[in-house]
């Protein structure tokens, strides 16, 4: 899968081409460029808010937006990749607020909840490792709730896909200088608030996903039969991104930010049908001429 936030993708002739064709009746071309983007959107709009059903209505949102206003990009203005995520961005810092942002949004009251969990290191169960996966990625993943929104979205951007700076800084339409501070900032409250708890970044804490695990599924919050966090079968975001890493990262941080790159890269819905019902719509045949033969 190629990586739309690589320094090399700025100038993308293939996305270009698949613009123009687009623009000229092919439907075909439309597709294959809303599937390009679709899973980094998707990811990016799960990892804001933490639930499936929501990520796959911000995207469909945000899908409309980019094929509605695709007329206006103008290549002479800039690469197709900034102008396309600085929507996904301005949609996600601008929508209203989602049902997990409501319940989970300061890391005091966060901590607290999940030291207040009874532990139980002799829990046994077949799926006890696999839920214990489960909800090592949840809590991290809340952890990133307890963020403010400009905050969650630079994190997620620098410290999880590792987009340098140069591309942050487009994306959010922000200068480098204040990308690289918004990073250091939220980089800085995530690692302490974990290294204050989680036993994964800090061997000296009590705290174990495993001695949760009981606490969780008493709860009714984990079903291993149908997880929402953990993968098993799925990519890890550090192998969709690549190695590559920003210039200006400290290694202090790498054992902790790898914690969030083995996590899942989520596969989106398949919106192929919903792609071919929106083009229905007489005002987007007008758009892109579909109505000619």
């Amino acid at each position: 899968m190629r990586n739309p936030f690589s320094e090399r993708a700025a100038t993308d002739a293939h996305d270009s081409a698949l613009i123009r064709a687009a623009l000229e009746g092919n439907a075909g071309a439309l597709e294959e460029l809303v599937s390009g983007h679709q899973s980094w959107i998707y990811n990016i709009a799960f990892k804001m808010v933490m639930d499936h059903d929501d990520a796959g209505d911000i995207t469909q949102e945000i899908l409309i937006k980019i094929i509605t206003n695709l007329a206006s990009y103008r290549e002479e203005k800039g690469a197709f990749r900034t102008w396309l995520y600085r929507i996904v961005v301005n949609h996600v810092l601008n929508m209203r607020q989602k049902k997990f942002e409501k319940r989970i949004h300061d890391f005091d009251a966060y901590v607290s909840i999940i030291e207040r969990l009874p532990d139980n290191s002799t829990f046994a169960h077949p799926d006890a490792g696999i839920m214990a996966d489960e909800v090592k990625t949840g809590c991290m993943m809340g952890m990133l709730l307890c963020l403010k929104r400009t905050e969650r979205m630079v994190f997620l951007l620098g410290a999880v896909f590792a987009v340098r700076d140069t591309v942050g800084s487009e994306v959010m339409n922000i200068s480098r200088e204040n990308f690289r501070q918004l990073l250091s900032r939220s980089r800085k409250k995530v690692f302490d608030y974990m290294n204050g708890i989680c036993g994964h970044i800090n061997p000296d804490n009590p705290c174990r996903c495993s001695h949760k695990v009981k606490a969780f599924l008493d709860l009714g919050m984990i079903d291993p039969a149908r997880l929402r966090y953990h993968r098993p079968s799925s990519r890890a975001v550090k192998e969709v991104i690549g190695s590559r890493l920003m210039n200006f990262q400290e290694s202090f941080y790498e054992p902790f930010l790898m914690h969030f790159r083995e996590q899942p890269f989520y596969d989106p819905p398949d919106m192929t049908l919903w792609l071919h019902e929106i083009l229905e719509q007489k005002e987007l045949k007008d758009i892109f001429n579909l109505n000619e033969e």
